[in-house]
């Protein structure tokens, strides 16, 4: 494993497209990713996530694939376009479980600093914690 990629695994007793509405939805993404949302949901779609004390992030949908599969790169400093800053490569994985739940996987990979790394690790724990309080109630 490249020592700057970050790897989470989450098991949630919800069913795959319902964690799959959660990371794809705009309405729900802003319930536990950030304070506002903006997907296109296709290969090559434009995309944005906004936090109030951080700005707007631009993205760039890669991957679409209902569940189970979903990729976007996002870029490292706010405010500026997809194209004019290095980009994050974010993947999202789904597995059914034999209980009906479902564990996803997340893997984000292609920092190029120490610091950015370890912002995203502990911002990813923070992050996805909400996830599992919005998929919980």
């Amino acid at each position: 494993m490249d020592e700057r990629t970050v790897e989470k695994t989450i098991v949630f007793k919800a069913a795959p497209e319902k964690v799959w509405q959660a990371i794809t939805d705009p309405a729900e993404l802003s319930q536990w990713f950030g304070h506002g949302a903006e997907i296109d949901l296709r290969p090559g779609g434009d995309a944005a996530m906004t936090w109030k004390e951080h700005g707007r992030y631009a993205m760039k949908v890669e991957e679409v694939t209902p569940p189970p599969r979903l990729v976007w790169r996002w870029v490292h400093q706010p405010g500026v376009a997809f194209e004019d800053a290095p980009a994050t490569r974010v993947e999202w994985t789904l597995e059914p479980r034999a209980d009906g739940g479902t564990t996803l996987y997340l893997r984000e990979s292609g920092f190029l600093t120490d610091l950015h790394h370890r912002q995203n690790t502990g911002g990813w724990d923070e992050e996805l914690a909400e996830l599992v309080t919005l998929l919980t109630v």
